[in-house]
């Protein structure tokens, strides 16, 4: 089933309309500050937040809104704005929940990070490159990049659910900077029509 026709099911289902303007559409909340901790929420509170540092007033969409995910992107950046490995090297997970239910329950992105790391889905070039010294005095080319996950399965957001993106490890590592978590997918928004 295609995201389009599996976003139109679901809300045909709910009883939503089915109507509206279709797009791709781009979900994103920021975490400033976090400090030492184990375990970021994102999608859960806007206060304070800029239109730079979110695109959302709360964690639904809309009446007339809905959304299928298929891409997870979460990035760091460190106090002076540069971007760093999300989390360093730790082993981290991520889950999304939609309504009552974990929809994606503890996806390990470490495979995803980092110089080492593999892409779940092949398709991304690799990011910034960042210079460190090591003990020796030598300099070493590091890449930085945000971690990306492509979703094989469509994870729909529908109007009016709430929803939340959790991200865990196993030590707290996230410092003084920022965490950015983006949701990527086709969606659906209010569409006027003639009525205006």
């Amino acid at each position: 089933m295609s995201q389009v026709s599996k976003l139109s099911f679901v809300d045909g289902k709910l009883g939503a309309p089915t109507s509206g303007q279709q797009t791709t559409r781009v979900l994103f909340n920021t975490i400033e500050n976090p400090g030492t901790t184990s375990s970021l929420t994102f999608f859960r509170s806007f206060q304070g937040l800029t239109n730079g540092q979110t695109n959302l007033t709360q964690n639904k969409l809309d009446s007339m809104e809905s959304m299928v995910i298929k891409t997870i992107w979460l990035a760091q950046l460190a106090s002076d704005g540069t971007l760093q490995n999300c989390g360093g090297t730790v082993q981290q997970t991520v889950s999304i929940i939609v309504g009552n239910q974990t929809v994606v329950k503890n996806l390990p992105i470490q495979f995803n990070q980092g110089v080492n790391g593999q892409s779940y889905d092949r398709l991304h070039e690799n990011g910034g490159v960042q210079s460190d010294v090591l003990s020796s005095g030598n300099a070493v080319n590091q890449v930085i990049l945000p971690t990306e996950i492509r979703l094989l399965t469509d994870i729909v957001i529908p109007p009016q659910v709430a929803f939340e993106v959790r991200l865990d490890s196993n030590s707290g590592v996230y410092g003084t900077g920022a965490v950015v978590c983006a949701l990527a997918g086709y969606g659906k928004i209010f569409s006027a029509g003639n009525s205006f």
